[in-house]
């Protein structure tokens, strides 16, 4: 009985030291780090954190943290996480996330000043556009979709959603006769992604479309759209990855940390 009494207080104490206590210890920190988060002045951005999304993202390291991780890995493993997080979203959860991150988008003064705005055609549960359409040529905006063309991207004038057809990779695109104008005049861009983080750090699908034609457009003109899962701390990015002015989410705006390498 002794002996039994012994071995039962044994696994009594392992338990609560390898699951209750460690448990408790990280609720307890992320709890912690995330009200200090919320409440410091240091920070340039403008968002509110989940518990969640904070577990998710910071659970990733750049390159220059894991020494030589290898950046195509880091990228991969980013990519399949998020893709597959982001397709199980439900068309309820899809369009009330893509309309509140309409509305943010719309009230910002870089929206409401410009006259020509490029969006994008949504695949795979990306945040829709359709609402920032309506308002962009409500309010008399020239309204751009992107077409590949070979390397590049091209973009033309769209006036009709119908004017869409399936282009290159199954993503609708604007047929090529319709009129094109050149990057640098466009003055607002709308960007999807697999990942962004606070210093305007994006993770594309790697095929860098958007990093080598919006290479010579500034930073502050193009906006990353995603939703609050799809956000880090810092993903990895190589040299000729481009990062976006700001991010827009379901739960606010984030207006990225400048001078952080890159452009």
């Amino acid at each position: 009985m002794r002996i039994l009494k012994a071995v039962l207080k044994k696994d009594q104490e392992d338990w609560f030291k390898y699951w209750i206590a460690p448990l408790t210890t990280q609720k307890q920190s992320i709890l912690t780090k995330v009200y200090a988060e919320r409440n410091s002045e240091e920070k340039n951005w403008k968002t509110h954190l989940n518990i969640d999304d904070k577990t998710q993202f910071s659970s990733f390291l750049s390159p220059s943290s894991v020494g030589g991780f290898n950046l195509k890995q880091a990228k991969d493993d980013i990519r399949s996480r998020m893709l597959g997080r982001r397709t199980s979203l439900s068309n309820i959860d899809l369009e009330h996330k893509s309309q509140l991150i309409s509305d943010y988008i719309t009230n910002l003064e870089l929206f409401r000043k410009a006259k020509s705005i490029a969006l994008y055609s949504p695949i795979r549960n990306e945040v829709n556009t359709k609402g920032l359409f309506l308002a962009a040529a409500l309010a008399g905006k020239d309204v751009y979709f992107p077409r590949v063309d070979g390397s590049f991207l091209t973009f033309h004038r769209v006036k009709n959603i119908d004017e869409l057809t399936t282009g290159k990779l199954g993503v609708p695109a604007p047929g090529a006769s319709l009129y094109r104008i050149e990057p640098q005049n466009i003055d607002l861009f709308i960007i999807p992604g697999l990942a962004f983080d606070r210093t305007g750090g994006r993770l594309g699908y790697g095929k860098g479309f958007y990093d080598r034609t919006l290479d010579g457009v500034p930073q502050d003109k193009r906006i990353g759209i995603s939703y609050s899962f799809q956000l880090f701390n810092k993903i990895p990015m190589g040299e000729h990855d481009r990062r976006v002015g700001l991010v827009v989410t379901e739960l606010g705006t984030i207006f990225c940390r400048q001078n952080q390498g890159g452009n």
